[in-house]
């Protein structure tokens, strides 16, 4: 302190003497030091992650029982058990969250790995017989649309509306034709596609056949079980394609 006095002009004595006091306090009693937590960066970002995946999870469930309309964001973080600024901190507004809960239901998780790479998936790329690696994608298409199809028929009802979803809607239908164009191509690369079909129309027969809206019908209006719906599935592809 004393190094500053000069830069100041002249100093009162009843001030000096206060300083004095002061700083010969300060050298004889260090302040007591104070606890802090310590930053835990994994630890955050593994609670910001699980609170994420509550309030996905209670979005999947009100839009399927509710339909996007009638989903308020209040209603998502009440039953996520957040507050309403921690749904568009963590996730965002009602389009966010439609988003977020389809890309988990089709993954089954929260894990940033496109679908083609994951497993279940590189399996069927992986399998050398052409009417096994349509079984196979038959099966992944039962255990995906189990926690997609409702999901999938929201988003494409509610995008007719809601023109923050039309975006969305036509990056879904993309992306599954995509997918399908994909498993055609690979079955062709394996064997001749059935009288000289094109890897184009056999991609096409897989995106109809392999609709939500197919799994929907089938097991909600007709009451097919899953199971069935995959035998059909594999069967219904081998046909058109082998």
């Amino acid at each position: 302190m004393a190094w500053l006095l000069p830069c100041v002009g002249k100093v009162p004595a009843h001030i000096r003497n206060t300083l004095s006091i002061t700083m010969s306090g300060a050298s004889r009693e260090p302040h007591a030091p104070v606890n802090r937590r310590p930053y835990n960066a994994p630890l955050r970002a593994a609670k910001a992650a699980e609170t994420r995946r509550r309030i996905v999870a209670a979005a999947h469930e009100l839009f399927t029982t509710g339909g996007y309309l009638g989903t308020t964001v209040d209603e998502v973080a009440a039953a996520a058990g957040v507050s309403r600024p921690t749904v568009f901190v963590s996730v965002g507004g009602k389009p966010e969250l439609l988003k977020l809960a389809r890309d988990y239901a089709i993954a089954g998780d929260d894990r940033p790995v496109p679908m083609p790479e994951r497993a279940m998936f590189v399996e069927v790329w992986n399998e050398p017989d052409p009417s096994r690696t349509l079984a196979l994608f038959a099966r992944n298409m039962r255990r995906i649309y189990i926690r997609v199809a409702e999901l999938e028929h929201v988003l494409q009802a509610a995008a007719q509306t809601d023109p923050d979803l039309t975006l969305l809607a036509e990056t879904s239908l993309q992306q599954r034709r995509h997918g399908c164009t994909l498993l055609a191509r690979n079955v062709a690369d394996k064997t001749d596609l059935r009288d000289g079909l094109s890897v184009r129309a056999a991609g096409d027969a897989v995106y109809a056949l392999a609709s939500p809206d197919v799994f929907r019908l089938l097991t909600r209006v007709c009451a097919w079980s899953t199971r069935r719906y995959e035998s059909w599935l594999a069967g219904s592809l081998q046909r058109e394609l082998l």
